[in-house]
């Protein structure tokens, strides 16, 4: 690895720790990565300490060691999740620890082999037994970061023509400019960022969008149009670009990096079709050219050319047939520029427009600062115990607006943002 290298790595981790995360002097910080991040984490970590972090953990993730479970476990023990992991999420949410949680696959395709109602039970017992922290989480209650750090299999996967080391680079170097990392002032770049995406931000507010129109004309293999789908917002959309804010309102970055503007929709509002643009992996296996149609907000019909079998389990878990998130991504974003598919979520998502089945965020809905789940419930809030992104944005995508006094405005043609909207107000 040369020196510039390790000089921007560590220009990275600093840009999580003090910009992603915003850790706080004498905050606790809680990192997930897997054993190949090891030499970040560990640059991670100083940053921290340096940064006045009171105690930091790691937790290591060993996908192999996760698949001897779901292959060999007696089936009457895949629902078992040990109280400890429950009390040690609680101290985490009560002592409002921050978290840093790292992504990029060290192992693809490595549960191609397993049956996904075995992984699903696995991964829905563990999301109902700490639920408060993924809600705690998704209500911004504590500072959280998804960043991205390379591994030979992830990059040999996106470049599959380049060597290790080359692959490696590449990817690296890719990071670096999506995250803004060889910028002079990398903060000042993301905050500056932040208010780019705040005009679009402001002109949905200021027009007061309760409804958006996904429709690609491009006829998909019945003939129809491949997407016209109506996404029904809830009576107080909140919109959000990049930043977010604790109730407190100390601000940090939930995705380093983020090209989305993501709202919370109404979970009985949504009418129509939609094929994807890209693959996504919910239950960790591989979905690719999936279409959904929706009635009165829920998925009836659904398909995949790859993966209809874990489709099947996904929607089997509570609450997975409605909508959580909706999100607007300009075609001209550098993640989509890039010309990949990066086979990882946090990029592929800021590519283009997607939706999300299962968990919302309550911060799409004004007001939810205040409510109980009770009320968010009657809010149109969705609840459930997954939350998976599908990317269905297209550079032939129009994006039709419709405001509460039921003007309809034109928000994105070709993929891409109108001129007023990027003008904001």
């Amino acid at each position: 690895m040369t020196h510039n290298l390790t000089t921007q790595i560590g220009r990275y981790a600093e840009l999580l720790i003090r910009t992603g995360v915003n850790l706080q002097p004498g905050q606790s910080l809680r990192i997930g990565a897997e054993l190949e991040h090891a030499p970040f984490v560990r640059m991670a970590t100083a940053a921290a300490y340096k940064a006045g972090a009171r105690y930091v953990h790691v937790d290591w993730d060993d996908q192999p060691v996760k698949k001897q479970r779901y292959l060999h476990s007696k089936t009457e023990y895949l629902d078992f999740f040990p109280d400890y992991e429950v009390a040690r999420h609680r101290e985490m949410v009560d002592d409002t620890w921050a978290r840093l949680a790292i992504v990029g696959d060290a192992h693809p395709d490595l549960f191609d082999d397993v049956d996904p109602a075995r992984m699903m039970t696995v991964t829905r017992t563990r999301a109902q037994k700490i639920k408060f922290y993924s809600q705690a989480q998704m209500a911004n209650h504590l500072q959280w970061c998804v960043a991205a750090v390379p591994t030979v299999a992830w990059a040999q996967k996106v470049f599959p023509d380049h060597a290790a080391d080359a692959a490696v680079e590449e990817l690296w170097q890719l990071i670096f400019r999506t995250c803004r990392v060889n910028e002079p002032d990398p903060p000042a770049a993301w905050m500056a960022h932040n208010r780019i995406l705040n005009r679009v931000v402001d002109y949905l507010h200021h027009n007061d969008i309760r409804t958006v129109r996904f429709l690609d004309s491009e006829p998909g293999p019945d003939g129809k149009p491949r997407t016209d789908l109506t996404v029904g917002m809830t009576d107080a959309p909140r919109w959000i670009s990049a930043g977010s804010s604790r109730p407190d309102g100390l601000f940090f970055f939930p995705n380093m990096p983020t090209e989305e503007i993501f709202s919370t929709p109404h979970n009985a509002r949504t009418e129509g079709w939609v094929r994807t643009s890209k693959p996504t992996f919910p239950l960790e296996r591989r979905v690719e050219d999936a279409w959904f149609r929706f009635e009165r907000g829920e998925v009836v019909e659904f398909s995949a050319t790859v993966g209809q079998d874990v489709l099947e389990q996904f929607f089997a878990i509570r609450g997975a047939k409605r909508l959580g998130e909706v999100a607007l991504v300009d075609v001209r974003s550098p993640i989509n520029q890039a010309g990949i598919t990066f086979y990882e979520i946090l990029f592929d998502e800021n590519a283009t427009c997607h939706i999300a089945f299962g968990e919302a965020y309550p911060e799409g809905l004004r007001g939810s600062e205040s409510m109980s789940e009770q009320e968010l419930a009657a809010h149109g809030v969705n609840d459930s115990d997954t939350h998976v992104d599908f990317m269905i944005g297209t550079p032939t995508m129009k994006l039709i607006g419709t405001c509460a006094d039921g003007r309809e405005l034109v928000l994105m043609e070709n993929g891409q943002f109108a001129t007023e909207v990027l003008q904001g107000i």
